[in-house]
């Protein structure tokens, strides 16, 4: 069922003009938010909890524009696939932060976050000439998964599949040291993996592996993120590279260099909260009372001042 749907979208979007696809997007968007109650009860329990300042009525707006551009995202990707002229359109702000990291010969890491189109970065990025791979999670669905993985096949971004850990550690590193951007995103709920750092003022679990390929491999960091700035217009940019800070400890090192890139991408979220996914529970796992006895798993962010 889920490949038809694909297969029907991706019909759709690339058939109609771009105009067609928003105005898709919005409908189905406005649908989604009426009706799929358990999803908009996560994302306005997700926004009371980061903007408990913030009315009821502006969170409710945030949710629904966060949900709005979440599905016009969906058709606005499947039809710049099939036009990619189109996407001269949108502008790289940093440019030069990459360039002169794939100079270095180390390979990057370009930490990121579900913000904004995110795959129309990574699109554009090898429309640009940059070889490009997306860690990603195995699709539910493996009919769709297999429909996606064709997608990024034509259109050459390199795919490198989350798991099994050995496959995806050794992919990744093999990038890295032939000096390639590995895109990785770490926003979203690690479960009991990685560690709990500070985000919007409480405790998420959060991945480590970018960090720990870059000590590894001595990849640069790199920040990157993509922001909409209207119908079909776009801005990449790309930050300056994080020097990671090391600590005695390497695990006090992971720890540190997570707490610094969450508080980065917060900080992405602060500034246009109604482009990032508020209806992921980013903070549905807790850590348990053997977690929080436990050294380098838990940041203190009192402790640290």
């Amino acid at each position: 069922m889920g490949l038809l749907f694909f297969r029907f979208f991706t019909f759709v979007a690339s058939s109609l003009s771009l105009e067609c696809n928003y105005y898709i997007g919005s409908f189905f968007g406005a649908i989604f938010y009426l009706f799929v109650f358990r999803h908009r009860r996560v994302a306005l329990d997700s926004l009371t909890l980061a903007f408990p300042e913030k009315s009821l009525k502006e969170r409710k707006r945030i949710a629904r524009e966060s949900i709005a551009l979440m599905i016009q995202s969906v058709f606005e990707v499947l039809y710049f696939v099939k036009n990619p002229h189109r996407l001269g359109d949108i502008k790289i702000e940093g440019r030069q932060y990459l360039d002169e990291a794939l100079k270095q010969g180390r390979g990057v890491i370009g930490f990121t976050a579900h913000f904004g189109n995110f795959p129309l970065m990574d699109l554009k990025l090898v429309k640009e000439g940059y070889p490009v791979n997306i860690v990603l999670r195995p699709m539910r669905d493996a009919h769709a998964g297999s429909h996606v993985y064709h997608l990024c096949d034509v259109t050459g971004i390199k795919k490198i599949l989350s798991y099994p850990r050995e496959k995806v550690v050794k992919e990744t590193i093999g990038a890295l040291r032939a000096n390639q951007l590995v895109v990785i995103q770490m926003d979203q709920n690690f479960g009991t993996g990685g560690v709990w750092v500070d985000f919007f003022g409480k405790l998420a679990a959060t991945p480590v592996g970018p960090i720990v390929f870059s000590l590894r491999t001595k990849a640069v960091m790199l920040p990157m993120y993509m922001v909409r700035e209207g119908m079909g217009r776009h801005c990449i940019k790309i930050l300056p590279p994080q020097n990671l800070e090391i600590a005695d400890d390497i695990r006090e090192t992971v720890l540190l260099n997570a707490a610094k890139i969450t508080k980065i991408i917060e900080g992405w979220i602060r500034e246009h909260p109604e482009q990032w996914g508020w209806i992921h529970r980013r903070w549905k796992s807790r850590p348990s009372e053997k977690v929080k006895k436990a050294k380098f798993k838990v940041y203190n962010a009192a402790a640290q001042e």
